[in-house]
This record gives structure tokens, C-alpha cells and sequence, in this order.
């Protein structure tokens, strides 16, 4: 990051201001200001603000401190959601670390640890710039069949082979306009992980998705989790599973009891580390019984999509999980509907079933039941058999809306910001996962 960065720090507390402005220094300039929503909103509309901080540091003196920097940070998300956001606290309020998080920060930094300041900050920076502006980015996605049986896993497991198959192609791209070849480099040991695609297989029945890409591996969710503070390049190249075409994939443990002895804070931060390492990252979530986590999830994804059929007990779950998502304070522009094995002739057309649940329709996958059973019985996805088959003509179309090409021209909706932080997966632990 620049030395010429400008961050304001909205906080009634000199002290606190200080000792942040320390750790920030040689990184940018910090802007001491009153937390106050006309203060706040004069700054998002000063085009040379590159990040906010807000103080979620306790005060017992202070009983409204708290939930007046949830008010700035709510009133951030609405007027300038795309505004790279911190909350400030300490590691011994954990509290405060998730109402942070549910107000929608991007991330929670310990103001007595200069070092996570820094760091946090540098890689905030790096995830709005997302990478290269000369490379093709990809929107991660969220899939959620809304009951079992809507063909969730079987879509986010071609979408993800799908996807890495793209990725590919533009790192050959890359390599032939810089006159080496793709195997030399893949020798060379240069292929990354931000050339791979990444799928976390959370669904239920467990490990589906690893048996549709006929994957075994020992290095599961739970493990991803114990395994926190090691996790870097090395780690997921060697004990994730991977396919022929470099498609990396993470499953839930067989015994799901397992999930009991991990936190949902570290399962969520579990996520959010391979967000950053992976260049795409799908996750499927159908059938895990945790509203809260899968909450948790939704504000780590760029899109989430919502899995249905026209069927008449699938749009009543659809409607049950919309009411969940609106306790855990998700709107409905933050979910995208994706009508499965449609046909116009079995009822309700798509455009209907997302007029009537107020929801923006993602797409439509034609009825291929047949085609696919016949592809994964035989251990192979459908569009390595059947390229031009409808349904995968139709996740294509839907693939490449996750694409935001080299230009920095998105062909979808901007990204919305993060949630989470180090301090929040490494020292919450009193719930799980499950």
C-alpha cells in the first residue's frame, strides 16, 4: 500500500485514535473523527478515503459506545457498501468482535497487536484490488439447495470443475503471451493457487461432491480447522484433494460429531483463509443444519445462490429459509434464485417463483436428470461427456457471470464486502460449527 493512503477512524477516544495511528504508520495517514453519521458520511463522499475504522473498543464508562459503532457501520454498508471497513477492539472482548461482524465490517483487528493492524490492512488492500488488474477474476458463490434432493452438490460440483477449466485456459492464455509454455511453468513449481478453483463440499449426505469427482482425501473441514494457524500454499497444494485438472476440494468429516469440538468462529475463519488463497472458491452448503453458520457463510460469498425446483414442498422450504435469513439479518438483494431441473410444463415458470418471493432470478437448468445420472455413474461430470448438453449450455451462461474480466469492468454486481477477521477465528471459541 501507498504511504499517501488516507484512513479515517471515527472514535470519541484520543487514546485509542493514537495507538492506532502508530500501528498504521508508514502505511498511511489516519483521519481522527467523531463517531457521527454526518462526520461519516462527509468522508465516503471524499474520493481520497481509502479505508474506515470504527471503535469497538468496551468502555464501562460508555454503555452506548457499542451500539453507536453499529449504527456507523450499518450506515456505512448502505451508503458506500464497496468502502473497505475495520472494526477496532481487543482480544479479550470477543462480544465485540462478533457484533462487528454482524454489522457488516470487513474485518476485526486487536488494537494491542500492531503487527495484525498492519497485516489486516495490507491484506484488505490486496482483496479490493483483487489481484493483477491484467488477469480475468472470478466472484465466489454460496450454493444452498433449500431441501435435500434439489440437485445442489451435482450443480456446484460442474460449476467448480467448470470454473477450473476456465482458469486454465487463462493461465495458458497468460503463459503464451509470455512466451512459455504451461508445462514448463507447472515444473517450475509457479502454478498457484490463485489459478485454482476451489470447492468447499459442506452438503449433506458428507463428502458427496468428493465422490462425484471420484476424490478421496483425509484432509477434511475439521482438519482445515486444527490446522488454522499453519494453513499457507505449501499445506493445501499437498493435503487438499485435487483432480487431473487442479480442482481442490475440501469435505466435511465422516463422523459429524467431529464438528462439535470446533468453533464457529474458526470454521467461518476457515473459510474466509481459503477465500484469500483460491482464485475462485464454491461452496455448497445443502442440507447442514446450522442457520447461523450458513449466515456466517452468506457474508463471506460475493453471490448466493438458492437452489429450487417448481416443486410445491420446495418453494414452502424456500420460504422458510428466506424467514431464517431475514432474522439473521440477510436481505433478499443479497441472494440470487437458481430454478433446477425446470421445466415450464411442471408448474410455476421461474420468473413467477422469484416474483412471488421477492428474489433476483440467477438462472434457469433444464430437466437433465437422465444425462447425468448416466455421467456419474460412470465416474465421470457431464460436460466432459456431453459438452453441448442443455444443462451445461445453462451453467455455463451462469459461470461466466462470476467472471470480472481483466478490464476491471465486472459482468456482475459489485463485490460486497467481507466479515471477518484473525482475532475473531483465533479467539472465539465458544460454539461450533455444527
Amino acid at each position: 500500500m501507498s504511504k499517501h493512503n488516507r484512513f479515517v477512524f471515527f472514535s470519541s477516544d484520543t487514546e485509542i485514535a493514537g495507538k492506532l495511528a502508530d500501528s498504521l504508520e508508514g502505511i498511511g495517514t489516519l483521519v481522527h473523527e467523531q463517531p457521527a453519521p454526518d462526520v461519516l458520511t462527509r468522508h465516503l463522499d471524499d474520493s481520497l478515503v481509502n479505508m474506515v475504522f470504527l471503535d469497538f473498543v468496551p468502555d464501562d464508562a460508555d454503555n452506548e459506545k457499542l451500539a453507536r459503532a453499529i449504527d456507523m457501520a450499518r450506515l456505512l454498508n448502505r451508503h458506500k457498501p464497496d468502502m473497505p471497513s475495520v472494526a477496532v477492539g481487543r482480544m479479550n472482548s470477543p462480544g465485540a468482535a462478533v457484533a462487528a461482524l454482524r454489522a457488516g465490517v470487513n474485518d476485526f483487528v486487536d488494537l494491542d497487536n500492531p503487527e495484525e493492524v498492519r497485516d489486516t490492512v495490507k491484506r484488505l488492500a490486496r482483496r479490493l484490488n483483487n489481484g493483477r488488474e491484467d488477469e480475468t477474476r472470478y466472484r465466489n458463490v454460496l450454493i444452498l439447495g433449500v431441501r435435500t434432493g434439489m440437485g445442489a452438490t451435482l450443480l456446484a460440483v460442474h460449476l467448480a470443475s467448470l470454473l477450473q477449466e476456465m482458469q486454465n485456459a487463462d493461465r495458458n492464455a497468460r503463459v503464451q503471451a509470455g512466451g512459455k509454455s504451461d508445462a514448463s511453468q507447472q515444473d517450475a513449481g509457479m502454478v498457484s493457487l490463485h489459478d485454482r478453483t476451489c470447492l468447499l463440499d459442506l452438503g449433506l449426505p458428507v463428502a458427496d461432491g468428493m465422490l462425484y469427482l471420484n476424490l478421496n482425501g483425509n484432509f477434511d473441514f475439521v482438519e482445515g480447522v486444527r490446522n488454522l494457524r499453519r494453513l499457507d500454499r505449501t499445506m493445501l497444494m499437498s493435503a487438499m484433494a485435487h483432480d487431473s485438472t487442479g480442482l481442490s476440494v475440501m469435505a466435511l468429516p465422516r463422523d459429524l460429531d467431529q464438528l462439535n469440538n470446533v468453533s464457529h468462529a474458526d470454521s467461518l475463519f476457515l473459510a474466509e483463509r481459503l477465500r484469500d488463497h483460491f482464485g475462485v472458491m464454491v461452496v455448497d452448503v445443502g442440507g447442514m443444519p446450522n442457520p447461523a453458520f450458513i449466515a456466517g457463510l452468506v457474508r463471506l460469498a460475493d453471490e448466493t445462490w438458492l437452489v429450487t425446483d417448481q416443486s410445491i414442498a420446495a418453494l414452502v422450504s424456500l420460504a422458510d429459509i428466506l424467514k431464517e435469513f431475514q432474522e439473521d439479518g440477510i436481505s433478499s438483494n443479497e441472494l440470487s434464485l437458481v430454478v433446477n431441473r425446470y421445466d415450464i410444463q411442471y408448474g410455476m415458470s421461474a420468473e413467477q417463483i422469484a416474483q412471488r418471493f421477492g428474489l433476483p432470478l440467477k438462472g434457469t437448468l433444464p430437466d437433465r436428470t437422465l444425462a447425468i445420472m448416466k455421467s456419474t455413474s460412470q465416474g465421470h461430470l457431464l460436460h466432459h461427456d456431453a459438452p453441448k448438453d442443455p444443462y451445461i449450455k445453462a451453467l455455463r451462461t451462469l459461470a461466466n457471470t462470476l467472471v470480472v474480466p481483466a478490464t476491471g469492468k465486472a459482468r456482475a454486481p459489485e463485490q460486497k464486502p467481507g466479515w471477518l477477521s484473525s482475532f475473531l477465528g483465533r479467539d472465539t471459541r465458544s460454539g461450533s460449527a455444527r
